[in-house]
């Protein structure tokens, strides 16, 4: 938490801002740690959406003021030059970049992550943006009303911008990284998550399919049918 807050604030230094902190029934001491620093806290204690993060999400969206709104999740430490780097990168119809997130490798499981994550430079379609680190025009998302409920939050803004004749950017070469350690039911939920939000915005059986085995992730596919069975039971 220390290490998240610190590297955010020094990135800040010279930007008018102001830090949204949205604590989603937290149960450890995030919040008292949290208060340490100058930040708006927003307790959330409910859980109306189906997708909770996507819910966080839209909360902190709707307190924002500005030009520019960025995503930080509270697991990721970012380098200085963070919003330097990527905020000019928002023009010419480009309205959401994106970090490049890597898991620190401190612990064997991470190490594990970290190799792993290396097949995204030999995935047919490159790497997609993702939301743990992003920066995107506020204008641009109130034209959408901001992130809705499904699974994957970040890629839903990234297909609704499309519509509206926007480009969201994957900006490899600035890294930020995801220092929690994982464990492998975190690893088999994040799997689950992705086929889910695969189902939901619209992706076939067929390309899912061919994304578990291609990136060694079986699953996602298991994700996929929760999402179908789910949808279909309602």
């Amino acid at each position: 938490m220390d290490k998240c807050m610190l590297n955010l604030l020094r990135a800040l230094e010279g930007f008018s801002y102001e830090i949204i902190f949205v604590a989603d029934r937290c149960t450890d001491s995030t919040v008292e740690k949290v208060r340490k620093y100058e930040v708006r806290m927003i307790e959330k204690n409910w859980g109306k959406w189906v997708n909770s993060y996507a819910e966080s999400l839209q909360i902190g969206y709707l307190k924002t003021k500005g030009e520019y709104i960025a995503i930080i999740d509270v697991d990721i430490t970012i380098p200085t030059s963070f919003f330097i780097d990527i905020v000019p990168m928002l023009k010419d119809r480009i309205a959401s970049a994106a970090a490049n997130v890597v898991t620190y490798p401190d612990s064997l499981l991470n190490q594990v992550m970290y190799a792993w994550e290396k097949t995204y430079g030999i995935a047919p379609l490159g790497r997609a943006p993702c939301g743990a680190a992003r920066i995107i025009l506020k204008g641009a998302l109130d034209e959408i009303n901001g992130f809705r409920d499904v699974p994957a939050p970040d890629t839903d803004i990234d297909i609704r911008l499309a519509r509206e004749g926007y480009k969201s950017r994957f900006v490899s070469g600035v890294n930020v990284y995801h220092i929690r350690h994982t464990s492998f039911g975190k690893m088999i939920s994040r799997q689950i998550n992705s086929g889910r939000g695969r189902y939901a915005l619209g992706v076939s059986l067929v390309r899912t399919i061919g994304h578990a085995i291609f990136r060694f992730r079986p699953f996602v596919i298991g994700g996929w049918f929760m999402e179908w069975i789910g949808r279909k039971s309602n």
